[in-house]
């Protein structure tokens, strides 16, 4: 079985709904061509690509690549952290029902991720909590700029606490970055923005207690120079790289087989990214071409996402 761990999806039964209710949701669908959302008071969103609302496209996408099963995370864009906590609670949950809906009736065996209320840590364990034993989804991803708070606060502990024990992981996917104005025309927000913001979170859950392993020696450095590194007893951050998971989202197949070497290949897993641009148009070729053993490679391919979304039946 070779599953992609990394593709984002909302039902349009979600938008259906809030069309209909938008002062419940605190969602607004714009008039015009594609589809645009106005969350609350936050700018309207970006056009979205008709394939994170269309679910053929995905499962056209799945079959070309030869890939069995999809976990389909949501949208950051939409995730709404900014909205007050009842709205915030509506529109997760309506994100959550439509998604486990869709994927009951689609082709294919595929499984969901759910978007939680991160603005309330307490109501985002119990949306995570119900989507995984009312609704089936898998886990949840969230965004790791969670209005301004790091994810390693104390404030999150009933959210990871909620996940520990469903044993639900949790994905880090950006979207919120603050204004960088160095980020200027040449599209550094995604090239380096997003990978610092994952970062950021996973030193936050490590150093306040990932995306880590190509900079992890950097920080063994200061944890043993620096005391500021070593607060709230964090212990060395190289012996936390086997608490988090990865996917091959890494474009090069050189860089693949370090991450897989340094982390082990049980902790990584075929991911794409579809259906955005920064996503991989050939997601088993990277893995393919990184030079490891069959057994790797199938551990990478669905042996590892298998276990870790709970896929077998």
């Amino acid at each position: 079985m070779i599953v992609d761990v990394h593709v984002h999806y909302v039902s349009p039964g979600a938008f259906d709904a809030a069309r209909r209710q938008p002062d419940t949701y605190g969602v607004r669908l714009l008039p015009g061509d594609g589809v645009r959302l106005q969350i609350g008071d936050e700018p309207p969103t970006r056009p979205l690509l008709p394939a994170l609302y269309t679910l053929d496209l995905h499962t056209k996408f799945l079959a070309e690549q030869g890939i069995d099963t999809a976990v389909f995370g949501p949208l950051m864009d939409v995730a709404a952290y900014s909205l007050p906590m009842a709205q915030g609670a509506a529109w997760s949950r309506l994100q959550n029902e439509a998604l486990a809906g869709a994927l009951r009736e689609a082709p294919g065996v595929h499984r969901g991720l759910a978007t939680v209320p991160l603005q309330e840590p307490a109501a985002a364990a119990a949306e995570l909590r119900f989507a995984v034993r009312e609704l089936g989804l898998r886990g949840a991803m969230v965004d790791p700029n969670a209005l301004g708070r790091p994810l390693g606060d104390g404030a999150f502990d009933p959210f990871w606490k909620a996940a520990a024990d469903l044993a639900a992981p949790i994905v880090l996917h950006p979207f919120l970055l603050e204004a960088v104005e160095r980020f200027g025309r040449h599209y550094l927000h995604n090239l380096v923005g997003y990978p610092f913001e994952t970062t950021l979170a996973a030193a936050s859950l490590i150093l306040g207690g990932g995306f880590l392993p190509y900079h992890i020696g950097r920080f063994d450095r200061a944890h043993e120079t620096r005391p500021e590194a070593r607060v709230d007893d964090a212990g060395l951050p190289s012996r936390y790289l086997r608490r988090f998971f990865y996917d091959t989202l890494v474009q090069r197949p050189e860089a693949l087989r370090y991450l897989v070497q340094l982390v082990g290949h049980d902790r990584v897993m075929l991911g794409s990214d579809h259906p955005f641009w920064m996503g991989d148009p050939d997601p088993l070729r990277v893995v393919r071409e990184a030079g490891l053993d069959p057994a790797t490679e199938a551990a990478i391919f669905g042996e590892n996402a298998a276990q870790i979304f709970h896929l077998r039946p």
